[in-house]
């Protein structure tokens, strides 16, 4: 896994990442998390976000909101070109530019433990990918007074996100998941709950009542994952957040995350993080 820095040293610096219309591929798209909240555009192509236990498929005008400490992945097809917008934040770069209330109600629209969805129709579209692209322009320029223009910008972009998930959440229900996805959904529920635990595949049939084949092969169409990767990227996650805001030993932390042994997290680590745990808390690392 790519350690991605980008982001969270972005936000330290400024307490603001952007991107527009990006449309850069990776060979591998990491389960990560970072610091901050994001709000993910997509435009086009075939993909699906998995965000804690939720999974969305993605169609262009989709929206996510969601906190980045929340695990997530996109999981994006090779068949066609993937087109999306995101902004990365702190909630101290907006806090002192508004009232209590209204921090709080823009706030709200990342409270969601499994993140928050807004579709935008097509004749909405143009005006929501326009705040992208004055963000990404004052952000590149650098200009006199962009960080205020950035502020300014990005309020303006949440009130317009927050009038329309109102709008939306009051008439529209709930979308139902495929059978397929519903099972992805509490695999990945399991995970969520039982990562740092040794079960077994068989277990985790049992559990779940499915096939074990079936268990393998879905989870793998959905996520672009296997399961045994999977629960090892998400320890890995785990073990970041611990190196940076504790103290513990890294033998503890093998244990309490579930690695047999230091050297087999250490090893795991390096593969997934591409760097050791001890230089990841000595460097100071984000994700």
């Amino acid at each position: 896994m790519v350690i991605h820095t980008p982001t969270n040293l972005a936000l330290r610096k400024l307490g603001i990442y952007v991107r527009a219309d990006a449309d850069d591929w990776q060979y591998h798209w990491p389960v990560h998390t970072h610091e901050g909240l994001e709000i993910y555009y997509f435009i086009r192509g075939n993909a699906n976000y998995i965000i804690g236990e939720n999974i969305y498929d993605l169609s262009p005008g989709d929206m996510l909101l969601f906190r980045g400490s929340t695990i997530h992945r996109v999981n994006p097809s090779k068949e066609a070109p993937y087109l999306r917008s995101y902004v990365n934040f702190t909630e101290s770069f907006l806090r002192e530019q508004m009232s209590d209330e209204m921090f709080g109600k823009l706030m709200s629209l990342f409270e969601s433990a499994d993140g928050m969805l807004i579709q935008w129709a097509p004749e909405e579209r143009e005006e929501m990918e326009a705040y992208f692209r004055a963000l990404a322009r004052e952000n590149e320029r650098e200009s006199f007074g962009y960080e205020l223009m950035l502020r300014t910008q990005l309020i303006q972009m949440l009130i317009a996100i927050y009038r329309k998930a109102k709008r939306m959440h009051e008439i529209a229900p709930a979308l139902q998941q495929s059978p397929t996805q519903e099972n992805v959904r509490r695999i990945l529920q399991y995970i969520s709950q039982h990562f740092t635990e040794n079960f077994s595949l068989q277990e985790l049939s049992n559990e779940l009542h499915l096939n074990k084949y079936y268990i393998c092969h879905c989870f793998k169409e959905v996520t672009g994952y296997t399961i045994n990767s999977y629960i090892v990227s998400k320890r890995i996650e785990e073990a970041k957040k611990l190196l940076r805001t504790t103290d513990e030993p890294i033998a503890m932390i093998a244990e309490k995350l579930g690695f047999n042994t230091a050297v087999h997290f250490s090893r795991s680590f390096k593969k997934y993080a591409g760097t050791s745990p001890q230089m990841y808390r000595k460097q100071g690392y984000g994700p």
